[in-house]
């Protein structure tokens, strides 16, 4: 496939006006839902375990000193212990010396959320001119159930936007021209494992982009090329023994961030937190269709409904791998984004629940800014298809946002 990639001068890149005006949009609408909704944008969400873990590594724990039942925390040898992975609360944790246990997490979600508009212009601008990069940024970001999430500060929604960002700057890193870009790239990838364990499927992905990065520029051997990746790989490889570590220290597993010790997974084990008796469940629930009733669109709100409705990046991403199929332009990171896609789904499927009580789809959040990457990679311009899918995304997300959590307050 041809390298369609622009070389993005970065004084230039931020005096762009499309990246301002789009980061204007999704700022006044997060800001405008948020006020009509009531929200305490510099407040602090009490479903908050990363604030906590923050502030019991203050004082040498790796675990909590008291159970909290509003919170999923998990149990093992007596001690109760935040069972989602630890990345998040590093962000958490310089904010415990200003806030303590009031960390404004809100803020901190939404200020991820911009984020990620920033990050996705940035791998958006990188295939395709200024406008199209603003309208696919504000698809990839206002087009999507991340909107409904990112309006409170809890810790499921915390852990997953910060994913989202840290893979949107995975892609952004791993498609520049900058050495330095790609292992900075690879590093975010690595946190991201720490947000949302699943992400480790784009790995082959990362290290075939690596590579051949490596072989444009300095056109040596094979063999010379995987001894340049070594540098890069170095700073991704500590945070992955960092993580396995905490683990191991805590739970004696590498891999075992405390989901599995739960009350509701160990009080019945033939409910276990990963299995294939979910699997068919689990689609159903993600074909679900929204219904009107006393004259309001309604949607189910436990488990996920249409998930191409909710994401509809699901769709254009689904119609790009038409194109390229039928023009013949697939490569080797096509076929390695798509072996992610469908090894990410399937573990997201096995899963007991698919995120509980939501507007959309969130767990499929997670597969969206490698979709993204996927679908600009090969050409150059936005389609009509495009702009008339992504619209109707970011009109129906606003309005799924809105009423979603108008029904959470009970009205």
């Amino acid at each position: 496939m041809t390298d369609i990639r622009r070389e993005l001068r970065p004084r230039s890149f931020w005096r762009e006006p499309q990246l301002w005006q789009g980061a204007w949009i999704l700022l006044l609408t997060w800001t405008g839902i948020s006020v009509l909704l009531g929200f305490d944008i510099l407040g602090h969400a009490p479903h908050d375990s990363y604030t906590l873990m923050a502030l019991a590594w203050r004082k040498g724990l790796l675990h909590l000193e008291q159970d909290y039942p509003w919170l999923e925390l998990a149990i093992f040898n007596g001690n109760y212990y935040v069972s989602f992975p630890s990345v998040p609360a590093l962000v958490m944790l310089p904010l415990t010396f200003l806030f303590g246990e009031n960390t404004p997490n809100t803020l901190v979600t939404g200020l991820y959320f911009l984020g990620s508009y920033f990050a996705a212009y940035r791998l958006c601008r990188r295939f395709r001119r200024p406008g199209d990069a603003l309208f696919l940024s504000l698809f990839m970001t206002l087009g999507c159930n991340l909107l409904q999430f990112s309006l409170t500060g809890d810790v499921w929604n915390q852990a997953q936007l910060l994913c989202f960002l840290l893979t949107t700057l995975c892609a952004a890193g791993l498609t520049g021209r900058d050495p330095m870009e790609w292992g900075a790239g690879l590093l975010c990838l690595a946190l991201s494992v720490g947000c949302r364990p699943f992400q480790a499927v784009y790995v082959p992905f990362g290290l075939w982009m690596l590579y051949q990065n490596l072989s444009r520029t300095r056109r040596t051997s094979p063999g010379r090329t995987l001894a340049l990746m070594i540098p890069h790989l170095i700073a991704p490889a500590l945070v992955a023994v960092a993580l396995g570590w905490y683990n191991w220290v805590r739970f004696g597993n590498p891999i075992e961030f405390g989901h599995n010790y739960l009350p509701e997974f160990t009080r019945n084990p033939n409910e276990p937190q990963l299995s294939l008796q979910y699997v068919g469940q689990n689609i159903r629930n993600l074909l679900r269709l929204p219904y009107f009733e006393n004259g309001r669109l309604e949607f189910p709100l436990f488990n996920g409904f249409a998930f191409y409705l909710a994401n509809p990046i699901y769709v254009t991403a689904a119609v790009c791998a038409a194109l390229k199929l039928a023009e013949r332009s697939w490569d080797w990171g096509d076929g390695l984004l798509c072996l992610g896609f469908a090894a990410e789904l399937f573990l997201l499927l096995m899963h007991r629940t698919l995120g509980g009580w939501q507007f959309g789809a969130r767990y499929l959040c997670d597969l969206i800014p490698m979709l993204m990457l996927f679908e600009v990679r090969s050409r150059r311009r936005r389609a009509n298809w495009e702009t008339a899918i992504g619209s109707f995304a970011i009109a129906f997300n606003i309005y799924g946002a809105i009423v979603f959590h108008l029904i959470d307050q009970g009205k």
